[in-house]
């Protein structure tokens, strides 16, 4: 008897600060089951009865709604950006401002001819600056378009072809956005480093969709850029561009949105000022996606307006040459 409440001693000892597989062991040693033996051990430790059991503490309402919005700020400095900002060019001769989008580095059927001579234009050419939009890189990534992943040049190369045409424009650009074929690397991994990449070249980065309040000399242009835009028509390219402007930004001079790849231009007028709609081109001009849905009328196009810095004088050119001509002869 003494040699057995013994055993139950050591066992009782040895339970409490086991591992399941160690507590199997102990049985197979005392020759005991283990709801019998987890049995003598709560009899010998009834307070330590649900000490393996583990519960959080309680936490009130207001402590966890201190922490999620702890944590949504920490979330908003790494995914956020400034829905409207203010962009001043020091000058007192006419400037030419380029909208370009949908450049599609690395896709099959890209003009990179004219991409290369465009490029190469809007950055020797005196007194032209430009908003660089949305989709700059195929970045086919997606595993549902797996097929045309196969149809690109690797990545690496779309990527730093993309940053040297940054580096090589850098003193022109005026801002940079994003565009769902570069945003799919977001998605995918939750981080955008498009974000990180224009913090690191100190550039304008508008996201999807921002408002750039530019200022030429003395004159504020108020600019809208979007990359994707509902209130969209196929008989009317501008119809999205008005809307956004009667409905969400009255004040905009200037509304541009990319994406569709068939450039168009209007000149109106609205708030009692001179506005213009723009829908941007591409440089994507021969495009299996677009054929094998029955799109038509892809073509390069980098529309340009001609802004004044000492009256309200808006100028727009649907073709980036023509408005160079005028805008040397301005100057």
């Amino acid at each position: 008897m003494i040699e057995l409440e013994r055993s139950i001693e050591i066992l009782c000892s040895l339970w409490g600060k086991s591992t399941h597989q160690e507590r199997l062991e102990l049985c197979n040693r005392f020759g005991l089951g283990y709801e019998e033996a987890q049995s003598r051990y709560e009899q010998k430790y009834p307070k330590q009865k649900f000490k393996n059991t583990v519960y959080p503490p309680d936490t009130s309402w207001e402590k966890q709604i201190e922490i999620i919005k702890q944590m949504d700020s920490l979330i908003a400095y790494h995914q956020g950006v400034p829905q409207e900002i203010t962009v001043n060019i020091k000058t007192d001769k006419p400037i030419g401002l380029v909208f370009t989008a949908d450049w599609h580095i690395g896709m099959y059927g890209l003009d990179y001819d004219c991409f290369e001579r465009d490029m190469n234009t809007i950055e020797t050419e005196d007194g032209l600056h430009c908003m660089i939009g949305g989709d700059g890189r195929q970045n086919m990534i997606q595993p549902s378009k797996l097929g045309s992943s196969h149809n690109q040049t690797p990545i690496a190369v779309q990527n730093a072809v993309y940053v040297l045409t940054l580096k090589k424009l850098i003193s022109k650009i005026i801002a940079v956005g994003t565009g769902n074929h570069n945003y799919w690397t977001t998605l995918a991994i939750g981080e955008d480093w498009d974000k990180e990449l224009m913090r690191r070249l100190k550039l304008v980065y508008t996201k999807h969709q921002g408002k750039i309040q530019l200022k030429v000399g003395k004159i504020v242009y108020p600019i809208l850029r979007l990359h994707k835009g509902r209130f969209g028509s196929s008989f009317n390219l501008t119809h999205s561009c008005k809307q956004y402007q009667r409905l969400h930004f009255p004040d905009a001079r200037i509304i541009v949105v990319e994406h569709q790849h068939v450039a168009d231009m209007e000149s109106y007028r609205y708030n009692e000022h001179e506005c213009v709609a723009i829908r941007t081109g591409t440089y994507a001009v021969h495009d299996d996606y677009a054929e094998q849905n029955g799109y038509f009328g892809s073509h390069v196009a980098n529309p340009t307006v001609i802004l004044y810095p000492d009256t309200d004088k808006i100028v727009p050119f649907k073709d980036m040459n023509d408005a160079i001509t005028y805008l040397r002869a301005v100057r």
